[in-house]
């Protein structure tokens, strides 16, 4: 095997093993999280509560710039008399047309009324303030953070062919090393094989 082909197949198999890892910390970092909302969310349910901790996946480019569709936003449950205008919040609508899809928008008003806090929001996109109103029973929380474009690969992952991908992918680059190593062993028997062939015929002489 010439030097070339020693010098592509490490180039080959070093990205192999980067792509293999890469694609394990994103797994690995999503299903840490995944099992964490879900363990918490299984206590607070257990305990009559709201999670404490929230995440949704924007489809909308009514948050853009700020928050961009795809990416993925950390709602807390946050005690409602405490947010105020500017805050971002995750919220469920009273329109019907949404169909208890929760929406992310920022605070721009806020009403103490004797039926309670109400509050008027809006997206940074948007030109115009939400028709509805918001009431404390139906937010989910604050939005503390977000997570750019982990939601592609959530839909990835989710989609026909996502999974098999991403376990593809790292069990072709563990063949591929496997591969490699073999051909490795097989030329360094070969150059044995011929030294000994070598001494061998000098031996003889």
């Amino acid at each position: 095997m010439s030097i070339k082909q020693n010098k592509f197949l490490r180039v080959i198999n070093s990205i192999l093993k980067w792509l293999s890892t890469l694609i394990l910390v994103i797994l690995v970092i999503i299903g840490l999280t995944l099992i964490a909302i879900f363990v918490s969310g299984k206590i607070a349910q257990s305990k009559g509560k709201t999670p404490p901790i929230s995440l949704y996946t924007i489809i909308s480019p009514s948050m853009t710039p700020n928050i961009n569709v795809y990416d993925v936003v950390v709602v807390k449950t946050t005690d409602t008399s405490a947010l105020q205008v500017g805050d971002v919040i995750s919220f469920y609508s009273n329109n019907v047309y949404f169909d208890g899809t929760p929406i992310t928008h920022r605070i721009v008003e806020k009403y103490n009324t004797e039926e309670g806090i109400s509050y008027r929001t809006k997206g940074d996109a948007n030109a115009v303030v939400d028709n509805d109103y918001v009431y404390e029973q139906n937010i989910v929380g604050k939005v503390i953070f977000k997570i750019p474009a982990l939601g592609r690969v959530q839909f990835f992952l989710a989609s026909q062919g996502g999974w098999f991908i991403a376990i593809f992918i790292p069990a072709l680059a563990v063949i591929s090393y496997d591969i490699v190593k073999i051909l490795k062993l097989i030329t360094i028997k070969n150059k044995i094989n011929r030294i000994k062939k070598q001494s061998k015929e000098i031996d003889d002489d």
